[in-house]
């Protein structure tokens, strides 16, 4: 149901394939230390690489950062820099077809007061096609916004959605949707049924 409703959505919003940029998704579910290693947990986060100037950005729940891009023998490794010093680094193998699940190590190596702490974490990343990261803009008025929201009744579907959908219909109602890969990660079906909707009122002719 999920995928039916993402095809339909990516289908009518047009995403248009042009890019100066290349992005992965990666997940980490087992990791080590100098204590042992563990299967516990996953850590996740986006890289977006700027092919114009060897240069990435990290997006993580927890905000972004930036580095430089290193490239190996058929991979690449994104070296960050912290202020105080700190280094991390993320590797992984760019192994045809690019779409394929690629093998990546994320390591850290961070200096506390003169201590030393360490970790290595193993996952995988994935090309993300160009068509699921970006947003699509629509401009709407505020008489129309507001013929939407009575029409489709949002007041209520808003106290039944999870509360993570609520800022995803709001930018709906602005005229922002959704790129397809925030919606396969964030929205509940319900929300993106909610968003379709708004969508689909936009799109008519008034």
């Amino acid at each position: 149901m999920k995928n039916i409703l993402l095809l339909a959505l990516v289908s009518t919003l047009g995403f248009s394939a042009q890019q100066k940029q290349t992005t992965y998704m990666c997940a980490f579910n087992a990791y080590a230390t100098a204590k042992g290693s563990f299967d516990k947990g996953t850590m996740k986060f986006t890289i977006i690489m700027h092919d114009n100037d060897g240069t990435f950005t990290i997006k993580r729940s927890s905000g972004s950062t930036q580095g430089k891009i290193i490239k190996g023998d058929k991979g690449v490794s994104f070296v960050e820099i912290s202020e105080r010093g700190n280094i991390t680094t993320t590797s992984m193998t760019i192994l045809p077809p690019r779409e394929k699940e690629q093998k990546a190590v994320h390591s850290q190596n961070i200096l506390v007061g003169g201590k030393i702490m360490a970790s290595q974490h193993y996952g995988s990343c994935q090309f993300v096609n160009p068509a699921q990261t970006k947003k699509r803009h629509i401009t709407i008025s505020k008489i129309r916004r507001h013929e939407i929201y009575q029409k489709l009744n949002i007041e209520a579907a808003l106290r039944t959605l999870p509360k993570e959908d609520t800022r995803y219909v709001y930018d709906a109602l602005s005229g922002v949707f959704p790129s397809r890969q925030e919606m396969e990660a964030d929205l509940s079906i319900e929300g993106m049924i909610i968003v379709s909707q708004i969508m689909d009122e936009m799109m008519k002719v008034k």
